[in-house]
C-alpha cells in the first residue's frame, strides 16, 4: 500500500496519529495524484480514499504533526515568486484559512492595500471563493488584472508599489488534484489550513484568520515551526475569521525565539515565544463605537463586495465596513513591525486612509496590473 493507504489503515483501526513525516508522505501522493491502491494511480478509488483519510483526520482533529506535514508537502510543490529587496525581506501575508460562512467583503484584501499604504509590504496570497462569498482572487480579478500574470509580473508589482497579489491555483496547481478528494469529504480539512498558508513569497511574518477557535494557538505556532518570524491568528467571538469590530476577538501570536524563525522547537532549540490575548473594539476608539454587527458587512453581490473593498480603501465605506477594515489593517501594521502595537498600529492604518495615500496606491496597483476603468466603475458604485 502507499502512505495515504497505510495511514487511513492505521487510523481505522484506532492508531497513534501520524508523524510530520508520515502526513507528508500522505498529503503528497493526494498532491500528486497517486493515492490508488498500491501507491499507484488516482481515479475515483483514489478521491474515495484520501477522502475517507481527510475526514477521518478532520473528524478527531488534526494534530499539530499532521498539519505540519500537509504544510510541508503543499509547499514543496508550491511555486515561488522572489522579492525583489529592499522591501522583499519584510513583506508579510495578509489572508485567512475561510470557512466563516459569513458572506462578508474581503476585508484581508483591503486591509492588505491600507498596512502597504501605512508602510508594510504585503505580498498577498489568495484564492477564489469556495463558499459562494467573494474571495480576494474574484475581487483583484473583477478589477481587470490576470491572475495568471507569473512570478515576474507579481515581483515586478512588489517592488514599485510595494503590494502584488498571487492567485493560489497559478502557483499550486497540485491543488486540483485533491479537489475531488474534498468535494467527498464534504468538510473543512487539512489542505483548507495548508493551503492559505504557504505564501509563494515565502513571507516570514503573516496575519492569518481563522475558522475555529483550535486554530487560533496552533496557526502560529505552525507558521514559527516552518521558519516565520512572527504570526498572528485571529477569531472573532461574533464567528467572523478577521478582527472584529463590533465583538472582542481572540489574537494569539508567536514569535520565533531567536527573531531568525528557528523557533521551531527542534531538538536543542528552545520554542517560539507565544502570547494570547483578547482585542476589545470597544477600547480602541473605533468612530462606530465598537457596535458593527457582521450583517453590516455582507455583500449581497460580487459588483457590491468590489464596491465596498474600494470604499473602504478610500475612506468612504460605512462606518461598521471601514471600522473593521481599519482595525483588521491595524494588526497588520503591527505584525509587520512598523508599530508597536494594535493601537498603535490603527493610528498608522487611519492615516493611510485619512490621507489618500492607500486610495492612491490602489490606483497604482490597477493602473500597473489591471483596468482603472473597472476601479472608476466600482467608485461610482
Amino acid at each position: 500500500m502507499g502512505a495515504a493507504a497505510d495511514a487511513l489503515a492505521r487510523l481505522r483501526a484506532g492508531g497513534a496519529p501520524l508523524d510530520r513525516a508520515e502526513a507528508a508522505a500522505a498529503a503528497g501522493e493526494m498532491l500528486d495524484g497517486r493515492c490508488g491502491g498500491g501507491g499507484g494511480g488516482g481515479g475515483a478509488d483514489g478521491g474515495r480514499l484520501a477522502a475517507d483519510l481527510l475526514q477521518l483526520m478532520a473528524g478527531r482533529g488534526e494534530t499539530d504533526a499532521e498539519l505540519l506535514g500537509f504544510l510541508d508537502a503543499v509547499s514543496a510543490r508550491a511555486g515561488r515568486v522572489d522579492l525583489p529587496p529592499p522591501l522583499g525581506p519584510r513583506a508579510i501575508d495578509v489572508c485567512g484559512t475561510g470557512g466563516d460562512g459569513m458572506r462578508t467583503v474581503n476585508v484581508s484584501t483591503a486591509a492588505a492595500f491600507v498596512a502597504a499604504a501605512a508602510g508594510v509590504p504585503v505580498a498577498k496570497y489568495g484564492n477564489r471563493s469556495s463558499s459562494g462569498g467573494t474571495g480576494s482572487a474574484d475581487i483583484i480579478e473583477a478589477l481587470g488584472c490576470d491572475l495568471w500574470a507569473g512570478p515576474a509580473a507579481e515581483a515586478a508589482a512588489f517592488g514599485r508599489l510595494g503590494v502584488c497579489f498571487m492567485f493560489a491555483q497559478a502557483h499550486n496547481p497540485s491543488m486540483g488534484n485533491v479537489a475531488e478528494a474534498r468535494r467527498i469529504a464534504a468538510c473543512r480539512t487539512a489542505f483548507n489550513v495548508a493551503g492559505p498558508l504557504t505564501n509563494p513569497a515565502r513571507v516570514r511574518r503573516q496575519l492569518v484568520g481563522v475558522s475555529s477557535s483550535r486554530l487560533v494557538e496552533a496557526v502560529p505556532r505552525l507558521l514559527v515551526a516552518r521558519g516565520a518570524e512572527l504570526a498572528a491568528a485571529v477569531r472573532s467571538s461574533d464567528g467572523m475569521d478577521e478582527l472584529s469590530a463590533g465583538a472582542p476577538s481572540d489574537v494569539c501570536e508567536a514569535r520565533a525565539a531567536n527573531g531568525n524563525g528557528n523557533g521551531g522547537g527542534d531538538a536543542g532549540r528552545p520554542g517560539p515565544s507565544v502570547r494570547r490575548y483578547r482585542v476589545d473594539p470597544s477600547s480602541l476608539g473605533l468612530r462606530g463605537g465598537g457596535s458593527a454587527e457582521p450583517s453590516d458587512l455582507r455583500a449581497g453581490s460580487p459588483a457590491e463586495a468590489l464596491r465596498l473593498l474600494v470604499a473602504a480603501i478610500d475612506g468612504a465605506a460605512g462606518r461598521a465596513v471601514q471600522d473593521t477594515v481599519e482595525l483588521n489593517a491595524a494588526a497588520a501594521v503591527y505584525v509587520g513591525g512598523a508599530a508597536a502595537d494594535i493601537p498603535a498600529g490603527l493610528e498608522a492604518a487611519r492615516g493611510a486612509v485619512e490621507s489618500g495615500r492607500a486610495s492612491r496606491l490602489l490606483d497604482g496597483f490597477v493602473a500597473m496590473c489591471g483596468r482603472p476603468e473597472r476601479l472608476e466603475e466600482a467608485r461610482r458604485g
